[in-house]
């Protein structure tokens, strides 16, 4: 039995006949439905409404899933991936026996492009299934984009492909340099289209509204409340709260065990210390990374897969610059436990809080006034 990783997903006759239907049928599809497609991620808003338009409800859509409208649409709709992301069309070579008619093509980046360390990464992910490595089948997303509600469910496929951001660039750098799977399936000249991560999870969107709302109490009881006013200037306060506090609670010797429970994910276990379980430090990480957004126009990052916010996941928690990229990104629990180390010791690798905000490159900008709790 073959899988996805194998040669044969990507060249084989069903996928091949599906690809051929779908380009062909493309130039009438695009002059029945109005024209102007450019294969723009700008353009997958468009194509969700065409295909509601036409198809009132799902089920018809799925009734309809093998028919010239939908293949081309399809095809359409997987080729913005290929040609902004740089993914390939992948396929079973063999109909499935539960469902032999059925025909499943798939988009995703291509493996061999992975580095060293992050081939490792996705192995040990899939093998406890948690992975997030782009994939998306294509037909099935465009029927399922059918119907009521209305949304942008074929704009968000790409938001997967923001947490593979150098993987991408390098599956462009291959797709440059080889033909196609099916002819005229090049990478755009401006490819990649915006990696933009989308709107933080629901989860991640609560937490940040119970700390801002915390946020007036929890500075008076810093005693350092005028100081905090989300400039670059008072993470030096912050840095000075955290170091103290650090003190008060007697952890100054447990820095080390204390940031590999937070690198390697081991908060689950019994008995660990974990230096967000504080309410202090658990605040102060909110306010660095509004202080980031605020000061330097940069935009929280929702967990990948939009996870739930706990003790495992908030060490993942980071800030960004959007532009057309991801942009470079500030991993918070990093910059809070590199602030607390040995400032007299160059090889303790210590980094102030305020520096941190370096790496996400842009001039400053005037800070945000300090928002009510009631927004």
């Amino acid at each position: 039995m073959t899988t996805i990783d194998d040669p044969e997903w990507r060249d084989n006759p069903r996928l091949n006949a599906w690809l051929t239907e779908g380009r062909d049928g493309f130039p009438a599809w695009a002059e029945l439905t109005g024209g102007g497609w450019d294969f723009d991620t700008g353009s997958l808003p468009r194509l969700e409404r065409t295909v509601r338009e036409r198809f009132p409800d799902r089920e018809q859509a799925e009734a309809a899933r093998n028919e010239p409208f939908l293949t081309a649409a399809a095809w359409y709709f997987g080729e913005v991936h290929v040609r902004n992301y740089g993914a390939l069309w992948h396929c079973s070579p063999e109909p499935a026996p539960h469902a032999p008619g059925r025909l499943q093509p798939l988009l995703r980046l291509p493996k061999e492009v992975l580095d060293e360390e992050e081939a490792q990464e996705l192995a040990e992910a899939e093998e406890l299934y948690e992975d997030d490595f782009p994939m998306c089948a294509a037909l099935d997303t465009v029927v399922a984009a059918a119907g009521p509600p209305a949304g942008d469910r074929l704009a968000e496929t790409l938001e997967g492909y923001a947490f593979w951001d150098s993987v991408v660039d390098r599956a462009l750098d291959l797709a440059r340099t080889r033909p196609g799977q099916n002819r005229g399936s090049r990478p755009r000249p401006d490819a990649p289209g915006p990696l933009d991560p989308g709107r933080p999870g629901q989860d991640l969107a609560l937490w940040l509204a119970i700390r801002e709302e915390a946020f007036p109490l929890w500075a008076r009881a810093t005693g350092r409340e005028g100081e905090l006013d989300f400039s670059e200037r008072s993470l030096e306060a912050l840095e000075e709260v955290l170091r103290q506090r650090v003190h008060t609670l007697g952890l100054a010797d447990k820095l080390d065990h204390m940031a590999a429970v937070e690198r390697y994910r081991i908060a689950h276990l019994p008995s660990v210390i974990r230096l967000f379980d504080d309410p202090v430090f658990d605040c102060a990480l909110w306010y660095l990374g509004e202080t980031a957004c605020r000061a330097r126009g940069a935009r929280w990052l929702p967990l990948r897969n939009n996870e739930d916010v706990d003790a495992e996941t908030r060490p993942r928690l980071a800030v960004a610059l959007i532009d057309r990229r991801i942009g470079p990104r500030l991993e918070l629990t990093a910059a809070v436990h590199r602030c607390l180390r040995d400032r007299a010791d160059p090889a303790d690798c210590y980094g102030s809080l305020r520096a941190a905000l370096s790496v996400l490159g842009r001039t400053p900008v005037t800070p945000a006034p300090v928002r009510s709790p009631s927004g």
